[in-house]
């Protein structure tokens, strides 16, 4: 996650679905995986909060995105941790930067010391942890202390949140895998926790954001139920009129 991401339209199916989640019961846990803004033009797709009629979705939250993108390049996650867009979320917000530095040993000191503290800090009143890295999770064959490793999140942190009885769901974007790529992708968490299920919803609108949860199998049902309610709203696949559907559950 960067500050400058605030308000896109990706952000707002994101909110949209924690919102979503938070007020049927889940405890959410916010690790923003937060990175340095750069000069990309990521970020920059808020042309849909000059038309009030995308508030249809969810108008508490589009106006609450309006006033913060606003603010132009001041905005930044505190603006959301403080106007409560995520009910009751406990968050996770010291700044991932890894690539001051050359040496890899250090790299990874500095990954391990702030994992430590995002496990410490996210342990308490929660249930489920969402993880916002950049561009998903790194591929297995790949160490954190790579260049660019901060805007990724390896499968190792999310499996100690799961260890540690939270469930789990984090941001990834399929690229330009292929769809076998893809599909080893949604598979990763499995791999490392045999009995993890797996759901996995994609946002459409702009580009192509997933969320993919691992959830505990005593609390599948649960889950699989909220998203099922949330794909009847006027978020999901299975909302009527099914016109620019936001949201998509994938096999």
């Amino acid at each position: 996650m960067k500050n400058q991401y605030i308000g896109d339209i990706g952000d707002y199916g994101k909110y949209g679905l924690l919102r979503f989640l938070s007020r049927h019961g889940i405890r959410i846990g916010v690790n923003w995986y937060l990175t340095k803004d750069d000069k990309s033009n990521d970020g920059k797709m808020t042309k849909y909060l000059e038309n009030d009629s995308e508030a249809v979705y969810d108008s508490e939250l589009f106006f609450a995105l309006k006033d913060i993108a606003d603010k132009g390049k001041l905005k930044t996650i505190e603006d959301i941790e403080s106007s409560n867009i995520i009910p009751n979320a406990a968050f996770f917000n010291e700044p991932l930067n890894t690539s001051d530095t050359k040496n890899r040993k250090e790299r990874q000191s500095i990954r391990d010391t702030w994992h430590n503290r995002a496990l410490k800090a996210l342990n308490q009143a929660t249930s489920l942890i969402f993880a916002d890295p950049d561009n998903g999770t790194l591929n297995c064959k790949r160490k954190p202390t790579v260049n660019n490793g901060e805007k990724y999140a390896t499968v190792c942190e999310l499996a100690d949140y799961y260890r540690s009885g939270k469930d789990v769901v984090y941001y990834c974007h399929k690229a330009r895998r292929s769809e076998a790529k893809w599909q080893e992708k949604k598979a990763e968490l499995k791999k490392a926790l045999p009995d993890v299920k797996i759901i996995v919803l994609t946002f459409r609108r702009g580009t192509q954001r997933s969320y993919i949860f691992g959830i505990h199998p005593e609390h599948y049902d649960s889950y699989n139920q909220l998203i099922t309610e949330f794909l009847e709203t006027d978020w999901g696949e299975t909302s009527i009129g099914k016109k620019n559907i936001p949201f998509e559950r994938e096999l």
